[in-house]
């Protein structure tokens, strides 16, 4: 749960700007999720929603303490709860709507549909931003990146090209490009697949560039694999990215005796 708060700080803060905050400013936001945490963590999980439902009470028209409670629930695995509080944040919005700071309006499913992503929840996460209204708010730039990533999770690999085929074309850190790749890959094209590799390793992307090294090795060309799987490990490092250096180092050994030799 602890993590949910953080992410909800930060989208928050980020995102959205004080304005969707009503009378609460970020720092009062901060406060209130700290303290939410901290009895969350010491299994105080009723003190916890107590305290977040008397914030809600005293700051009626901040959704983002509506969608708070709504993910509380769903972690408690009260998912009824959830989705009545969820569903009144998406009602509330009509009054009281999220204005970002440079004065466009976002559809608040948008956050819980991250928000489910953000705990894996990929399933869920389709589900509520599929129910985005565009007419009504503003799109994200990265929406066809978070469609096509969940399409993909999801194994929708054709649905996931139609969004990543648009998204790649903003995309400057080379996440659509690397998905790409594996979905032409797990395809058996190669050829289309190393193009994508490529791309998103010419974007800095280290997955992309240990997709690459890996793809090479599975042609045979020691020189370009051993290139790029040491290109990955730096950018890795370099970026402080542990998950992606985790992922290196266990690289199968095959790999890593056939490139000693």
């Amino acid at each position: 749960m602890k993590k949910i708060l953080v992410f909800m700080v930060i989208l928050a803060n980020l995102v959205f700007g004080v304005q969707g905050f009503s009378q609460m400013n970020s720092k009062e936001f901060e406060k209130v999720m700290a303290k939410v945490a901290k009895e969350y963590d010491k299994g105080n999980k009723q003190r916890a929603l107590s305290m977040l439902k008397e914030d809600i009470q005293k700051n009626p028209s901040n959704i983002i303490l509506k969608v708070m409670l709504g993910m509380f629930y769903n972690d408690m695995g009260r998912k009824n709860e959830s989705e009545k509080e969820l569903n009144e944040a998406v009602e509330l919005q009509k009054k009281y709507p999220f204005i970002a700071d440079n004065g466009k309006k976002y559809d608040v499913r948008l956050v819980i549909g991250i928000l489910y992503m953000y705990q894996r929840d990929y399933k869920k996460a389709l589900e509520w931003l599929n129910k985005i209204d565009n007419t009504t708010f503003e799109k994200i730039d990265e929406m066809d990146l978070v469609m096509g990533t969940l399409n993909y999770r999801l194994g929708n690999t054709e649905e996931a090209k139609k969004y990543l085929l648009k998204s790649y074309i903003k995309d400057e850190e080379g996440m659509s490009q690397n998905i790409l790749g594996q979905i032409y890959l797990a395809e058996g094209n190669q050829k289309e697949a190393r193009k994508w590799f490529l791309e998103s390793s010419d974007k800095g992307n280290s997955g992309g560039q240990a997709n690459l090294g890996i793809l090479y090795y599975q042609q045979r060309d020691k020189n370009a694999a051993l290139k790029w799987l040491k290109k990955s490990f730096e950018t890795a490092k370099k970026e402080k990215d542990q998950k992606q250096m985790e992922k290196m180092r266990t690289i199968p050994k095959p790999i890593l005796l056939w490139m000693e030799n």
